[in-house]
């Protein structure tokens, strides 16, 4: 349905809207695999307009193309987020970078498509994104918690599909209870443990993030350590129950994801914080100054080198080199390098990353 005239008064409700330019070539067959797929989808080809209709209508899934125009796409991911935090969005765009999609997931995207892309692959992207858009709803209190007759119900669904496949009650059973005890020892891993809702959730999030990872690489085994680092930089580390999963879904053995989470020093198989702070040690920085450096780093995070602090915002390590000598003494938080700062650079840096992720905490849980 097109959203000009009458046939935007007609409208009601729907369950998508696309935010795609008029002249998107790609837009109607969007449209239509998703209607295909038993969404009600509708199109907007001007950020605004797109915007005043998400405000009226609270579609589950907004997709919206960073060159959308009226407006610049993230301004309008940050709009969505405004309007109803229950809305997942979803990110389309021709130019991708990693700078683009940390920031797109930042201010709420649920996913990061980079074109050109198959609408089948879109059309799974938007079932994920609704089922979570319903997951917020719920523990907001906006819509009627599934009472246990329900849940039985969708159980059954679940175990039908489960038959299907070849398989019994006691190999569905058993595969839950597993991933059960996953979450409990990641709990555990992690010093967070709390409530079991919780647990699986989170678990759950992240498993299916890995499964959207191994499939942009077509479940190829030969791209392993492609989905591994890519892993690595959307959970800041590798959990034991996510290389279990890995292997499990590429065929691969534990122990070789083991041997190349050693080897490669980006991957981490310990929880880090969310700025990894790494204050060169080479000879430059040494003649320049490095141990006063790691001395205040340390001193005013309290920390040591090879340490995360309690709520996992820093890691602070030691490297032998970050293959910028000229700049020495320097440090990398993240991918942002440091040129010999002083203890009040140190200082200003280290609050104004406290209140980056204290926003970013706080929009993820509105």
């Amino acid at each position: 349905m097109s959203l000009n005239g009458k046939d935007e008064l007609k409208m009601n409700t729907m369950d998508v809207l696309l935010l795609m330019g008029d002249g998107d070539s790609t837009r109607e067959d969007c449209r239509r695999e998703l209607e295909k797929g038993g969404y009600r989808t509708s199109v907007a080809g001007d950020a605004r307009k797109g915007l005043a209709l998400i405000a009226k209508e609270r579609p589950r899934v907004a997709v919206i193309d960073l060159d959308i125009p009226g407006m610049k796409g993230m301004e309008a991911l940050k709009e969505i987020a405004g309007i109803d935090p229950a809305i997942v969005p979803i990110v389309i765009t021709g130019s991708g970078s990693v700078d683009s999609a940390v920031e797109s997931m930042k201010n709420g995207a649920s996913d990061y498509i980079t074109r050109p892309f198959e609408p089948s692959a879109l059309l799974e992207s938007v079932r994920r994104a609704a089922a979570l858009s319903e997951s917020r709803k719920q523990s907001a209190g906006q819509a009627p918690a599934a009472d246990r007759q329900t849940m039985a119900l969708k159980g059954l669904e679940l175990l039908g599909q489960y038959y299907s496949l070849g398989l019994d009650k006691r190999d569905f059973l058993g595969e839950l209870t597993r991933l059960e005890a996953e979450a409990k020892l990641h709990a555990e891993t992690v010093g967070n443990i709390g409530e079991k809702e919780k647990l699986l959730r989170d678990m759950l999030e992240q498993l299916n993030l890995v499964d959207e990872i191994i499939a942009k690489y077509d479940y190829d085994k030969s791209t392993v350590l492609q989905i591994m680092l890519e892993v690595q930089s959307r959970l800041n580390w590798l959990p034991g129950h996510v290389l279990r999963w890995i292997s499990r879904r590429l065929k691969v053995s534990l122990s070789h994801l083991y041997t190349i989470a050693n080897f490669y020093d980006t991957l981490s198989l310990e929880p880090v914080g969310t700025f990894k702070i790494e204050v060169c040690t080479g000879t430059a920085c040494h003649v320049r100054g490095a141990n006063g450096l790691n001395t205040s780093v340390s001193a005013l995070l309290g920390l040591e080198p090879g340490q995360t602090d309690a709520d996992m915002t820093f890691t602070l390590t030691n490297v032998h080199c970050l293959g910028c000598c000229a700049l020495a003494p320097v440090m990398k938080i993240n991918d942002q390098y440091y040129s010999n700062p002083s203890t009040r650079d140190l200082e200003k840096i280290f609050e104004s990353l406290r209140r980056e992720k204290k926003n970013y905490v706080a929009v993820e849980n509105a």
